[in-house]
């Protein structure tokens, strides 16, 4: 029920950002004032420079990062009650939000040759501090399932969100995250979708969906290939859904995969640490709602083994408990 706008200085960057956020378009036939806006630019498509007082920051950074730079990217000098600002050294983004006026800017020197994480889900900084002041929380998960019940998968990078993500999609299950999504918490906690992105770890991942490498953009060597779902499974993605379990993963070489229940603290454990490391000033407050989260709903360890089509089988009684 929130509006953002997107204003860009060429069409360069859009056409990177759009595809992972493009199942959220409404066009511009809302009245609506946006409750937020943001302008996004490069330097090298547009031939405009940063504001020198910026510019002279950034270029400052490069020897010392630490001494300007939070751990978690934040513009140590530049964050006050007001406004929130984070530079990201390798991909060099620069964001910086005005809690008043409302009002992103997201810069990079150059579009064109974004790099593929900051493609498959963008401007998230940005969206995190706005969505922070509305109540909800980015969370690093993703989440599947059915209009009215869905399941959280959480766990570090690498502990197969979007092989379980993929594979309850190829069985018919609905989608409202791989990577990242949203969390609010009013009577009873929500999942919501931000992007319609799946990311695959190369040609191993790829090879255990090989009818589906073809729905995948595969870029430089190490990058995760790829996939848009508005383009391959409009109809299964999901924009909220009540969350009926939270479900912690782990790999296993074992055959099978099965379901054991664990405590909220352990589910917490797999939740907010590769949450609260990539979200520039996420603290007690976001701590808070995930807390809050692993208490309301059942937890379980999903461990995946190497039975992919099990893994839907799973899942769906947990759901359909709750239709």
């Amino acid at each position: 029920g929130r509006l953002f706008r997107l204003r860009s200085a060429g069409s360069l960057f859009i056409s990177k950002i759009l595809p992972a956020i493009t199942h959220l378009e409404i066009g511009s036939k809302s009245e609506k004032k946006p409750d937020l806006t943001i302008n996004i630019w490069d330097n090298i498509s547009t031939g405009t420079r940063l504001p020198l007082l910026l510019r002279e920051l950034i270029h400052s950074f490069a020897g010392c990062w630490a001494a300007h730079l939070g751990p978690r990217g934040d513009i140590l000098r530049f964050n006050t009650s007001r406004f929130s600002a984070a530079f990201h050294p390798g991909p060099n983004i620069l964001s910086v939000y005005d809690h008043v006026r409302k009002l992103g800017l997201y810069w990079r020197e150059e579009a064109a040759s974004l790099p593929y994480f900051e493609c498959g889900s963008p401007i998230r900084t940005l969206l995190h501090w706005w969505m922070t002041e509305n109540d909800c929380q980015f969370v690093h998960a993703g989440a599947v399932g059915l209009p009215k019940s869905g399941v959280l998968l959480v766990g570090k990078g690498g502990s197969g969100k979007s092989t379980t993500t993929l594979a309850c999609l190829r069985a018919g299950l609905g989608y409202a995250g791989d990577d990242y999504c949203l969390v609010s918490m009013d009577s009873y906690p929500v999942v919501h979708c931000v992007y319609n992105t799946i990311k695959l770890i190369g040609s191993m991942d790829l090879a255990r969906f090989p009818t589906l490498r073809h729905q995948f953009q595969t870029g430089q060597k190490g990058e995760k290939a790829l996939s848009f779902l508005h383009q391959n499974y409009p109809d299964q993605i999901i924009s909220s859904m009540p969350i009926q379990s939270i479900l912690s993963l782990e790999i296993s070489q074992q055959p099978d995969t099965h379901l054991e229940p664990i405590s909220p603290s352990e589910a917490l454990k797999a939740l907010a640490p590769s949450t609260l490391a990539q979200l520039p000033g996420a603290g007690k407050a976001a701590m808070k709602i995930l807390s809050q989260l692993v208490c309301q709903v059942p937890c379980f360890r999903l461990i995946l083994g190497r039975q992919i089509e099990q893994i839907p089988q799973i899942i769906s009684p947990l759901l359909k408990a709750n239709e």
